[in-house]
């Protein structure tokens, strides 16, 4: 590299993705869709309400950010993979328990905080690293909504934390 212009974006002039980028890009969008199709079954069988309403704002949440990805890509005329949809049943039987799936939904929503912050250190363009970071918070607060339904509930327990 010769200038700071491979780091930033000058008069919308965004240069290629390099290769690091491209990886959590294209990992960043199966893992949303991959969620999205997850909740979507989840949000077939849930029956608490309030679950229920959770991990649909987690399905439109999910689609987002892989849009965003999927843009990402295509601003550098590479193929964007096909979602998951396809493997999504019908059945509302009730396979899980609301518990189970709320914590099942709140571990992917830790993984995915830490995908997105590797992917913002691994990323030497800003515009990418911005938006990274403006969706761990959009997940953060998602993320403590949660945590509030299942305090509501008694279904979190406090983990262990240092001798005062």
């Amino acid at each position: 590299m010769k200038k700071q212009v491979f780091l930033c974006d000058i008069l919308n002039h965004k240069r290629l993705l390099v290769a690091a980028e491209i990886t959590n890009l294209y990992a960043n969008l199966q893992r949303n869709a991959l969620g999205v199709a997850t909740f979507t079954g989840f949000s077939q069988v849930a029956q608490d309400h309030d679950v229920k309403l959770f991990i649909r704002r987690g399905i439109e949440i999910g689609k987002k950010h892989a849009k965003l990805f999927g843009e990402k890509l295509e601003e550098s005329n590479l193929p964007v993979p096909t979602t998951w949809s396809s493997e999504i049943t019908n059945s509302t039987a009730h396979t899980f328990s609301d518990k189970m799936m709320m914590f099942y939904t709140s571990s992917l929503i830790s993984l995915s905080i830490g995908y997105y912050g590797t992917s913002t250190s691994q990323s030497p363009r800003v515009d990418i690293g911005v938006m990274y970071n403006r969706l761990s918070l959009e997940i953060q607060l998602y993320s403590e909504d949660g945590a509030n339904i299942m305090i509501k509930n008694k279904w979190l327990e406090q983990p262990p934390i240092a001798p005062d």
